[in-house]
C-alpha cells in the first residue's frame, strides 16, 4: 500500500517535470528564447501567476501558451490530488482503525490494560499477544502508538491518570492492570484511579525507584516489580546457574515446545476437588508437574503425591501449553 502511495506521487511529479521541460523547450524552439526566460515563462503559464511576459509573443507563441496554460493546470491539479489522497487517505484509515478498535475495546471482558508502551511496556505487550490474551493499551506519545493501531492492538492516546482515558479501555471488566509508566508518582495515581474504577482488579506495578515499592503497594497494587532488580538477578544467575537461565530461555522463551508456569485455579465443582494429587494422576493424564500447591495464604511447595486437592486450591504448575490448556478446561 504504501509503496503503491509512493509510486502515484512519483508518477504524478515525473509528469509534472516533462511539462515544465516540454513548456521550456517549445519556447526556445518557437521564440527563440534563452533556456532560462523559456522556464520562467512556462513556469508562470504553468501556475497561471500571469506575470509580464518576458517580450511580446508571436501568434504561434501565444497558441503554444494557450495550449500550455491549460494542461499546467490539469498537471497542478493532479499532482495536489495526489499528495491529498496519499495524505488524507493514511489519517482516514488511521481514524478509522481507531473508531474500530475504540468500539471493539467496549466489548472487551477479563482482558489485560496496559499502561505505557515505552520500552517495559512494548516487552509486556508483545508477550501477552504471543500467548493471545486480551489486551488494551494506554499510550500518550503519538509515535508509540502508530505502530499499535497498524497492528490492529486497541489502543487509547492519552495519559493513563485521566479517568476518561482509563476508563475508554472498558477498566471496569478487566481482570488485570500493568503499570509500566516512566515515574512512580504517575503508576500511583494510576493504580489509585484504577481501583476507584474497579475495586476487584489484578494491580502489578512496575516500580522506577527502589524504594517505592511500600508506595506502590499502599496504593493499591497486588504485585510490586522493580525491572533494575529482577535485571540484576537475572544476570547473576547467569554467572552462577547458566544451566538454569539456559533452559528457561529456551523452554519459555525459544523452544519449539514452549513451556508455561501457570496457575490453575481448583473450582468446587471441578473432577479433580477432593483427589489427591496421585489419585488425579494429572502428571501422566496431562503432561504436568505441580510445583506448588497455595491455599489460602499457605503455599506449599513441591506437595506430596498423598496432598489432597480441595476446592478454591490453586495449582502452580510447569508443561507444555497444550498440556496446560487440557488441565485448564478439565478443572473448569
Amino acid at each position: 500500500m504504501h509503496s503503491q502511495k509512493l509510486q502515484a506521487i512519483l508518477k504524478s511529479t515525473i509528469f509534472g517535470l516533462m511539462v515544465l521541460g516540454g513548456g521550456t523547450l517549445g519556447y526556445v524552439l518557437i521564440e527563440g528564447m534563452t533556456p532560462f526566460d523559456a522556464l520562467y515563462m512556462t513556469a508562470i503559464t504553468v501556475t497561471t501567476i500571469g506575470f509580464k511576459e518576458v517580450f511580446p509573443l508571436s501568434l504561434g507563441g501565444r497558441f503554444f501558451t494557450m495550449i500550455l496554460a491549460f494542461v499546467g493546470i490539469g498537471v497542478i491539479l493532479y499532482i495536489a490530488t495526489e499528495f491529498a489522497r496519499a495524505m488524507l487517505e493514511t489519517d482516514l484509515r488511521r481514524m478509522l482503525g481507531i473508531r474500530r478498535e475504540l468500539k471493539l475495546m467496549k466489548k472487551l471482558k477479563n482482558h489485560i490494560v496496559v499502561c505505557g508502551h515505552g520500552r517495559m511496556g512494548s516487552a509486556v505487550v508483545e508477550i501477552l499477544r504471543r500467548r493471545g490474551y486480551s489486551i488494551a493499551v494506554v499510550e500518550q506519545d503519538t509515535d508509540h502508538c502508530r505502530p499499535l493501531e497498524d497492528e490492529g492492538v486497541p489502543v487509547v492516546r492519552g495519559d493513563a491518570t485521566d479517568e476518561k482515558v482509563l476508563s475508554s479501555t472498558n477498566i471496569a471488566e478487566a481482570k488485570t492492570i500493568i503499570t509500566c509508566l516512566a515515574d512512580d508518582a504517575h503508576n500511583v495515581y494510576t493504580i489509585l484511579l484504577a481501583r476507584q474504577l474497579n475495586p476487584e482488579i489484578n494491580v502489578i506495578a512496575r516500580a522506577v525507584e527502589i524504594d517505592a515499592e511500600e508506595r506502590l503497594k499502599l496504593a493499591g497494587a497486588n504485585r510490586v516489580l522493580n525491572p533494575y532488580q529482577i535485571g540484576g538477578m537475572r544476570l547473576a544467575l547467569s554467572a552462577i546457574k547458566p544451566t538454569v537461565t539456559d533452559f528457561i530461555d529456551k523452554s519459555m522463551l525459544g523452544s519449539s515446545v514452549e513451556l508455561d508456569l501457570a496457575e490453575i485455579v481448583i473450582e468446587p465443582s471441578s473432577e479433580l476437588a477432593g483427589k489427591t494429587l496421585a489419585g488425579a494422576d494429572v502428571r501422566k493424564r496431562f503432561g504436568i508437574i505441580v510445583v506448588a500447591l497455595k491455599r489460602g495464604e499457605e503455599a506449599i511447595f513441591n506437595p506430596d503425591a498423598h496432598e489432597r486437592i480441595e476446592g478454591g486450591d490453586v495449582l502452580v504448575a510447569l508443561g507444555p501449553l497444550s498440556a496446560i490448556e487440557r488441565v485448564e478446561k478439565a478443572v473448569r
